[in-house]
């Protein structure tokens, strides 16, 4: 059920409400589920099921698919596998202790304790599968609830472990009310039973209750931009790794200059303009390649020259070439046409851009000759904050509201007359204006979806991010559309407008609720120009705690394994095994007379 739940060819943007029970199958197994290695296959089988059916597109990774999507699903089924055996231990230690008890109504906190169990076990699935090296936060319930923006506006609090948790919490409930039609009737004390049921059905209503009043809170606060950013985007539609050479470059020029134009011809200039992942196939600092012209063209710096706007283009920049180390960068140009720098992806696509040992010449010979793929790119290691002049324009000089200190001398000279330099703070004729001035940074490509890395880049001040991708390869709108629902959550955690710039889609515009401003349709050539709203920087609560709520669910597993411990019979004991195998032989029909 996951698999319908989240975006797909069918369901572009997913289903939320098949979300809310996709969990209750795989609950009411795993809490049938007899030994260790039943709850093992469960999830694993689960766990390798989404994956297939929700990441079938990294088949089309070029000739890496055996990697990136054999691989991948081994290794996620794997480690939902050993999730599984975890989850295992409080069925098992309820089995060892109070089976009997709860139908009497002497544990009325059981069926709430299971469920939380059960939300809280998910939530550190999804935060490991999502974390790290091996991170991959596909095939998550948070995708899948895109659709519903009231609730997702708790990412802004919870970060998106608060959307699944919702979610999982419904199909736990779900799925108690569904064991406990079967089992109701022969309870000793059913009231009892009941009363616990009613307990945690009050308690997920009241969390999907205050999830929506601040959900409604938020997606109807009026924001007011503070300046704008007008913005020519550009979606070239093809595939970089086969169109022929230099041809996304001469499709971006063509797509630029006739939406800048437009633009200007209504009397907007533009401030900057933003092409895709992988576009510049040569390396920079040393591409002249793109400043120099052939016969009857122009070269990139030229024409970059001739529009007179500042570009970012995703590249490649050669930082070591003796070593033959490569990263995928965004390359910013002024509007010269010269060359200012770059900013390089950190966290790399695990066994698809970043190979282990890649300096190896045995790593690099398998790479190349049997993988027909190069040894991977080198991550980054600098976050960068880009800064543009933008914005209101008009007065040019620094507004007195900034930047004036608490305390303050003003004195006058021996002959009674003023200091310049001091009175020149008074003025506003000096200084820049930070109005006139926009500082964005550029996740690149599935950077969107970490909020590790993004959390960093939002606090050396970023006002906007600006992401480019190239997801044309995958050549499925599932592929986009998860991508993009994946990514709308960074709008919404930072408060923060986000733009996607996208090889073949989507590219659009988000405010920070999360609303799409403007966008282009999917796998089609164009470019739009757009006024993106700038806002004043918020701290939310995720942007300073970041996954304090994953944390926290953790925290109180450790607590719950920790009590199990400290218990005088423990399931893994050697009576207390005895005890479980009693227990499932009874309940098996195998025992009788036991």
């Amino acid at each position: 059920m996951e698999v319908a739940a989240i975006p797909n060819e069918l369901l572009p943007l997913g289903s939320p409400f098949i979300a809310l029970f996709s969990l209750v199958p795989l609950y009411i197994a795993l809490y049938r589920a007899r030994t260790c290695r039943e709850a093992f296959l469960l999830m694993f089988l689960q766990a390798l099921t989404v994956h297939l059916g929700s990441s079938f597109w990294l088949a089309n990774f070029r000739d890496f698919a055996v990697f990136t999507l054999g691989a991948s699903a081994l290794g996620t089924a794997a480690e939902a596998g050993l999730t599984g055996i975890f989850f295992f231990l409080h069925p098992l230690y309820e089995r060892a202790h109070s089976r009997l008890q709860e139908p009497a109504g002497l544990r009325p906190g059981a069926l709430p304790g299971r469920i939380l169990w059960f939300c809280a076990v998910w939530i550190t699935w999804e935060w490991f599968k999502s974390t790290g090296f091996l991170a991959y936060p596909w095939g998550t319930l948070f995708l899948a609830a895109y659709r519903w923006k009231i609730f997702t506006q708790i990412a802004a609090v919870t970060g998106v472990w608060g959307v699944s948790f919702l979610y999982a919490l419904c199909s736990a409930l779900t799925a108690e009310g569904i064991m406990l039609l079967g089992t109701v009737t022969h309870a000793q004390a059913p009231r009892a039973v009941v009363s616990a049921y009613r307990q945690a059905a009050a308690f997920t209503l009241c969390a999907f209750a205050a999830s929506g009043i601040y959900g409604l809170c938020e997606w109807f606060m009026p924001r007011i931009p503070e300046k704008y950013l007008h913005t020519v985007i550009v979606q070239q539609n093809i595939d970089p790794w086969e169109a022929p050479d230099n041809a996304g470059v001469e499709i971006s020029k063509r797509l630029t200059e006739q939406t800048v134009r437009k633009m200007r011809s209504e009397e907007q200039e533009p401030d900057l303009v933003v092409w895709s992942e992988g576009v510049l196939n040569r390396p920079f600092p040393f591409a002249r390649y793109y400043y120099s012209e052939e016969p009857g063209e122009e070269s990139l710096s030229a024409f970059i020259r001739r529009m007179g706007i500042p570009f970012i283009i995703g590249g490649d920049a050669l930082v070591n070439p003796a070593r033959r180390h490569y990263e995928n960068s965004a390359i910013l140009f002024d509007r010269k046409g010269e060359f200012a720098g770059f900013y390089s992806k950190i966290h790399l696509v695990p066994f698809a851009e970043a190979i282990p040992f890649p300096d190896n010449p045995l790593v690099q010979f398998f790479m190349e000759e049997i993988v027909n793929f190069s040894a991977g790119w080198s991550a980054g290691s600098q976050y960068v904050l880009f800064r543009i002049p933008a914005g209101k324009g008009g007065f040019a000089g620094r507004p007195l509201e900034y930047g004036r200190p608490a305390q303050a001398v003003i004195p006058l000279n021996s002959d009674g007359c003023a200091y310049p330099q001091v009175t020149a703070q008074y003025t506003g004729e000096t200084g820049e204006n930070p109005d006139n001035f926009v500082s964005f940074t550029t996740p690149i490509c599935f950077e969107d979806a970490f909020p590790d890395v993004c959390r960093k880049l939002h606090k050396i001040g970023s006002e906007v991010f600006i992401n480019i991708t190239n997801d044309s390869w995958s050549q499925t709108k599932s592929a986009e559309y998860q991508h993009f629902a994946a990514a709308s959550y960074l709008a919404i955690e930072f408060r923060s407008t986000l733009v996607r710039c996208a090889n073949a889609g989507y590219s659009v515009v988000l405010d920070p609720a999360g609303r799409i401003l403007a966008d282009m349709p999917l796998f089609t050539e164009g470019a739009m120009g757009t006024q993106v709203p700038v806002y004043r920087r918020t701290q939310t609560c995720f942007a300073a705690l970041g996954d304090w709520f994953a944390w926290l669910l953790m925290g109180g597993l450790a607590a719950q394994v920790l009590y199990m411990l400290c218990t005088s019979r423990l399931p893994w004991r050697r009576k207390g095994i005895r005890l479980c195998i009693q227990i499932e032989f009874r309940e098996t029909g195998g025992g009788q007379n036991a």
